[in-house]
């Protein structure tokens, strides 16, 4: 029964000016954001930002929840702290996950946030499946005690790396001269924004005959009409150059 609604980003993420006028037209209960490798456009939220989304929460005792699906997906250098990481009100409930970065088949997420809130949800899910696997629990606490989360994660740092950069790569040698991108610091996605509106229909269902899957910009934003994210997360390297090379070429027919 939620009623969603956008909010403008820029280079450093949310617009936070922007928060309370959107709150006061739409009604708005909470925030809900993924500052590190958003999803789709794979920014990251500045320091500065940050700080300013948390005072923002403060003052207007607005809730936030964070979601750091993607938070340890980065490549060079960590993203900045966590907003929950400057959380002294209580307002942030912070969500993790396994299923980014180890396996979407344990079904295994966690979240840090005020007790009363954290007994409450509990409650809930245990109303609604009856808690998740005590073996997948299980395994993920070894997992974690043991250190081999964090070896796998450099393990998957860097073969994701490979893959931005044969992506970034593709996308120069196909889509140079129709398009712009922001390369990733981390994460799975690569938003890409041709220079003329596509006629979005026949470019998904075109692409779809070729057996390519993308998701156009409509689907996160209604009125877009030039942007599509690409993953690079899954698909092999040449899976890789095939796709994007049919996007290039469905993109480059249709807006002549």
């Amino acid at each position: 029964g939620m009623r969603l609604r956008g909010l403008p980003m820029d280079g450093e993420g949310v617009k936070a000016g922007l928060v309370s006028s959107y709150r006061k037209q739409y009604g708005g209960q909470l925030l809900y954001t993924i500052p590190s490798f958003h999803n789709p456009t794979g920014k990251v939220m500045s320091e500065q930002r940050r700080k300013e989304i948390i005072s923002l929460s403060k003052k207007e005792q607005l809730p936030i929840i964070e979601d750091d699906a993607y938070g340890d997906l980065w490549f060079e250098k960590k993203p900045p702290q966590p907003l929950k990481a400057m959380d002294h009100e209580g307002n942030i409930l912070y969500l993790g996950t396994f299923s980014k970065t180890v396996s979407p088949g344990l079904r295994i997420g966690w979240l840090a946030g005020p007790e009363p809130v954290i007994e409450r949800l509990a409650d809930i899910k245990m109303q609604t499946d009856y808690g998740s696997s005590g073996l997948s629990q299980w395994a993920a606490a070894e997992w974690l005690s043991q250190g081999y989360y964090e070896e796998h994660l450099t393990w998957v740092r860097r073969k994701l790396k490979e893959r931005r950069d044969a992506a970034v790569h593709f996308l120069e040698r196909y889509a140079g001269d129709i398009a712009t991108w922001r390369i990733p610091a981390g994460g799975f996605y690569i938003w890409v924004t041709f220079h003329k509106n596509l006629p979005v229909s026949r470019f998904f269902y075109g692409l779809l005959k070729r057996q390519v899957l993308v998701n156009p910009g409509c689907i996160y934003d209604g009125e877009d009409r030039n942007s599509i994210r690409l993953s690079y997360s899954y698909a092999s390297l040449g899976d890789l150059e095939t796709g994007i090379k049919a996007a290039a070429e469905t993109a480059r027919r249709l807006m002549m």
